[in-house]
């Protein structure tokens, strides 16, 4: 009796563990959607980034603008959002990374223990997923809010530091909601300067539909839904501080990018995104890691940083819809310079990556197929049937759950 009721639970397991080498999984991870590619919004994301980090400098404040830059990819959410939906959307974003900055950086000064920092980061990352998914917001993900959390820890080890740095990001976070906002503002100007028009344009345009963050963030009237949503945040915490504990145990000098690694593969709900998003992660550190590598060797200085900067960030948000691959081609480099700026990684960093990124998405992986369900498996056959075009979920610009999800 009790071996009939394992057996179907196994059968379940290995068919989702074999989805990660099935030909359809692989023909997907590779494929390429150009139907949605765009630039205008990549380039005010490379401007909001630019902005703040030459900025930085100009003050003197190098060490700080990495920070600012963090809280200026903000404006990378909600882009296919109505600007009035978008707006408050983004302020909430904004207070979010402020404050997981300032809990990295008062994790960076106290915490005495590789395990706090696994836990603290582990259980930020679940809230962050959760959030992320209850509002539908469409862009990078909560991996945007891990990465935050860890270049603060590093940053900071003093109480001054703390409020440095979450005053850095709070400021990054209003140039990156102004300049993601700067063509709504333009429109407004313009229609308030042509009256006559106003009230035309007013009545051929449907207003958006609004509903409360909060309302939406408690799942609406859908317990259901809500449910699920804080399970997956609970699997990708979990996973988190498991690759990270495995990292630390391997004696790699970056266990929190395996964290990262694991919540990037597992933003997706559901489970043929997050092998999706595995392999095609995978594939983009190990070339992102080679350019990364290259430019590390290479004396670049920070200016020559802050340009390599900005150019892979627009080509990440470019390319974030046409493949997430070719989308963590970009945003490998981006990172590690990011990060280069203010803790001085050698080349060697960009190989510390891709074994950190490999552990985070097998975990993932393992984790999501251990507790993957039936209907997932229903739907994993369903996806191989119909082969859809590749629904691109970007590092950096990455559809979180549910509603217009396609594009973190």
């Amino acid at each position: 009796m009790q071996r009939s009721l394992i057996t179907p639970h196994v059968r379940v397991r290995g068919a989702a563990l074999q989805h990660v080498v099935s030909p359809t999984t692989w023909r997907d991870a590779l494929r390429l959607d150009f139907s949605r590619t765009s630039v205008a919004a990549p380039l005010r994301v490379g401007v909001a980034v630019g902005v703040v980090l030459i900025v930085g400098a100009l003050l003197g404040l190098r060490d700080l603008a990495g920070l600012a830059a963090l809280g200026a990819l903000v404006s990378a959410f909600c882009r296919p959002d109505p600007y009035p939906v978008r707006a408050p959307r983004l302020i909430a974003l904004g207070i979010g990374v402020t404050a997981v900055i300032a809990v990295g950086a008062t994790m960076g000064t106290y915490a005495n223990s590789i395990v706090t920092e696994i836990v603290v980061t582990a259980v930020l990352a679940g809230i962050a997923c959760y959030a992320v998914s209850a509002l539908r917001i469409v862009g990078p993900g909560a991996v945007i809010f891990v990465f935050a959390a860890t270049g603060a820890a590093g940053y900071a080890h003093s109480a001054a530091d703390i409020g440095r740095a979450t005053l850095a990001s709070a400021i990054g976070a209003v140039i990156g909601i102004l300049i993601a906002l700067a063509p709504w503002f333009v429109e407004l100007l313009r229609s308030r300067l042509l009256k006559s028009r106003t009230h035309d344009a007013a009545s051929k345009t449907a207003p958006a539909q609004r509903e409360s963050i909060w309302v939406t963030l408690a799942g609406g009237q859908a317990p259901a839904h809500r449910k699920h949503l804080a399970v997956t945040a609970i699997r990708i915490a979990i996973a988190a501080a498991i690759a990270a504990t495995i990292a630390v145990a391997i004696h790699l000098d970056h266990p929190m990018w395996a964290a990262m690694g694991a919540v990037a593969a597992m933003q997706g709900v559901e489970y043929h995104l997050t092998v999706r998003r595995g392999v095609q992660r995978l594939l983009g550190n190990l070339g992102g890691a080679v350019i990364a590598g290259i430019l590390l060797a290479v004396p670049l200085g920070y200016w020559g940083a802050v340009a390599g900067i900005v150019i892979f960030q627009v080509l990440a948000e470019i390319l974030s819809t046409v493949n997430y691959a070719l989308c963590s081609l970009a945003v490998t480099p981006m990172a590690l310079l990011l990060t280069g700026l203010s803790a001085g990684l050698s080349p060697e960093a960009a190989v510390d990556r891709v074994l950190d990124t490999a552990i985070g998405i097998v975990v993932g992986i393992v984790v999501a197929a251990l507790a993957v369900r039936g209907h997932d498996i229903a739907a994993l056959h369903g996806h191989a049937a119909n082969a859809p075009l590749a629904d691109a979920e970007p590092e950096l610009s990455q559809p979180n759950s549910a509603s217009n999800r396609s594009r973190s």
